[in-house]
């Protein structure tokens, strides 16, 4: 078999990428629901016996990683101290780091950590290859914050509305940078420009600290970022937030207003983590992680450690994260074709 750009030459015939990609699929759910009929609850009660990979699209060394890191030494005593193995796939918006878990079988050994850019690739791709939403099944929350309009300290805006004010005027000199596109900093940031009238130019960035260092240089000129990672940089008061997404104030920002109390919608949805399984991945071994999980997270010292970097949590059962995930991508799914802003 060859593969040629993205088609594959397999024998005489010819069939495209995608084709194989929905029939392996097919084939792989087949057997997957066929393998889990016969093993029954046998397959829990052995689960886990070798290790349990994690894929992140964060870079090695990042907030996420080092979290995650931090949180599977809590968890592995819970799940019988198997070895956990962080495995980075940085780029393409989280589709590396998801295919990736995708290319494994169902048998709860290889677990995606989803962000919230998870909801916007199946509307702004509109050529992927798989199907977040069909082809993954949330297990648990890991965290979330609220994501901030954060700007340079230097700029002498003091609320949304002196800054949008301010932004119009600036006759389409301004950008904004993103952690690359199909990301919630690119599409709220998009979203913005749109909302408020003003032209802005999109510079998407691999990670959050290339693009926090131009925002303080005043190359960039707002950006659209959780506040777990423009924590340090406020706490030295090299920017400032104007608003906060999500429909209630921030517990760690008391002071910083909601876009909704600023009487602007469509800003409700924030940032988050959630461990994610393949489709077809037995119910037991979701449920049990689901519950080990939620009595980590539940914890005085996790509590302590999100309290320290601004996350926050709450336990939800499987069915509630698929809920609030469906709600978002639909969400994203309007704005995208509304602006029409797409990745391919």
């Amino acid at each position: 078999m060859q593969k040629d750009g993205r088609s594959l030459t397999v024998g005489n015939q010819s069939v495209t990428y995608g084709t194989c990609m929905a029939r392996r699929r097919f084939l792989v759910r087949a057997g997957g629901t066929l393998a889990l009929a016969l093993a029954g609850p046998a397959m829990a009660d052995k689960w886990p016996s070798r290790p349990i990979r994690f894929v992140t699209a964060s870079g090695a060394g990042d907030p996420v990683d080092l979290q995650l890191r931090e949180y599977l030494k809590s968890l592995s005593p819970a799940l019988g101290n198997v070895p956990m193995i962080v495995d980075n796939k940085v780029g393409a918006a989280g589709q590396i780091a998801a295919q990736s878990v995708l290319l494994a079988p169902p048998e709860g050994y290889d677990f995606l950590l989803a962000s919230a850019n998870f909801t916007i690739t199946q509307s702004y791709f509109r050529k992927l290859t798989y199907r977040p939403m069909a082809d993954f099944t949330p297990v648990a929350m890991t965290g979330s914050a609220p994501v901030g309009l954060a700007i340079p300290a230097s700029n002498p805006s003091r609320t949304l509305r002196e800054w949008t004010t301010w932004a119009r005027r600036q006759g389409g000199a301004l950008n904004y940078a993103s952690l690359g596109n199909g990301t919630v900093p690119h599409l709220y940031g998009f979203q913005l420009t749109n909302d408020f009238g003003f032209a802005a130019t999109h510079i998407p960035y691999k990670g959050a600290g290339a693009g926090l260092m131009d925002l303080l240089r005043g190359q960039i000129s707002f950006m659209m970022l959780d506040i777990v990672n423009l924590r340090p940089l406020l706490a030295k008061q090299q920017v400032r937030i104007l608003a906060v997404t999500g429909n209630e104030r921030s517990p760690h920002l008391p002071d910083v207003p909601t876009f909704k109390e600023q009487g602007f919608s469509g800003y409700d949805r924030t940032g988050w983590t959630a461990l994610m399984a393949r489709h077809g991945t037995s119910p037991d071994v979701v449920q049990r992680i689901n519950q080990s999980m939620d009595r980590t997270s539940a914890t005085d010292e996790w509590r302590r450690k999100r309290a320290e970097v601004w996350s926050s949590w709450k336990p939800m059962a499987p069915d509630d994260i698929a809920r609030q995930m469906q709600g978002e991508a639909a969400a994203w799914g309007d704005l995208v074709r509304r602006v029409g802003v797409y990745g391919d």
